[in-house]
């Protein structure tokens, strides 16, 4: 079982020695995304968002009639409720999965949705259109969407429910990055580190036991069911005490908006959605198998 305190100090004095390296920069995207990257980078004169319709001007499908027609594609959504104002609005390299997902988690939220694909599905080009849609619902509503505010709204905030496996693993220690006292070690820096260190790593609301938001529980869900034994470390961005900054550090270390992220082999993964759409596939854990395999071959 992980010790926090030797773990502390062996990622703080690992994390000195290479703090000349300047490992501010995210974790390189996985071969399955370069050819993406290559494709954006082909046009400079492409801005990311000029080809994302207006949050208005998307159409609006009425769930859960319509989830059957949402694309498999990365895109924004938004979705309303029945009064017509936005509860939520999301980014995902898997439309389909995410909206079938609210609207049979959240089904008196979960009215109705707008979504814009965003073919590129580059982190960058997905990031601006969610910052897009979400400046264009406050301007809209007047107020940011409940599910994307600080805090939640209490629906949005409710646990999923997870698997018995779970059961099992909800007695291992989160990591924590710092033993609560001041470093001189940027927060980026111990990031990087945990993330090399570990072949699995979920940045999450909460801990194992108690996610603190729907997002968090429906991640740990889907790694619960997929990791063996559990295997996988768990950073809670709320504890400021021991992870000062964090939650605003790992958006930035990763350039990806939301948490809860999830790093498989030392490279960034995605969001709830994307890991659940992952777990269905049976992706999630074959990566998974691999990454923890290598990690033990590395030993």
């Amino acid at each position: 079982m992980l010790q926090h305190a030797t773990t502390t100090a062996r990622m703080q004095h690992a994390a000195r020695a290479q703090q000349h390296q300047a490992r501010r920069a995210a974790v390189p995207l996985g071969r399955r995304q370069h050819h993406r990257l290559a494709a954006a980078a082909a046009d400079p004169t492409t801005t990311p968002t000029e080809d994302v319709p207006a949050l208005k001007d998307a159409p609006l499908l009425p769930l859960p009639d319509s989830v059957a027609q949402v694309p498999a594609q990365p895109g924004v959504y938004a979705v309303y409720d029945g009064e017509g104002a936005v509860q939520y609005v999301g980014l995902s390299r898997r439309l389909a999965a995410s909206v079938a997902g609210h609207s049979a988690d959240l089904p008196d939220l979960a009215k109705a949705v707008r979504l814009a694909a965003v073919p590129a599905g580059t982190r960058e080009a997905l990031t601006a259109a969610w910052k897009l849609w979400v400046e264009q619902a406050v301007e809209e509503g007047g107020r940011v969407p409940p599910g994307n505010a600080p805090g939640g709204g209490a629906q949005w905030q409710g646990q999923a429910r997870k698997p018995a496996a779970a059961a099992n693993n909800a007695n291992r220690p989160e990591i924590r990055l710092t033993a609560g006292k001041a470093i001189d070690v940027p927060i980026e820096t111990l990031i990087a580190q945990v993330v090399k260190d570990h072949p699995v790593v979920a940045f999450v609301k909460g801990t194992r036991r108690e996610p603190q938001c729907g997002f968090s529980a429906r991640l740990i869900a889907a790694l619960d069911e997929s990791v063996p034994q559990g295997d996988y470390q768990v950073l809670n961005v709320l504890d400021e005490f021991h992870n000062p900054g964090l939650r605003e550090a790992v958006k930035q270390f990763s350039q990806w908006p939301t948490i809860p992220q999830l790093y498989v082999g030392g490279e960034f993964v995605g969001g709830a959605d994307i890991v659940e759409g992952m777990r269905g596939s049976g992706e999630l854990h074959k990566a998974v198998a691999e990454a923890v395999t290598a990690a033990k071959g590395n030993k």
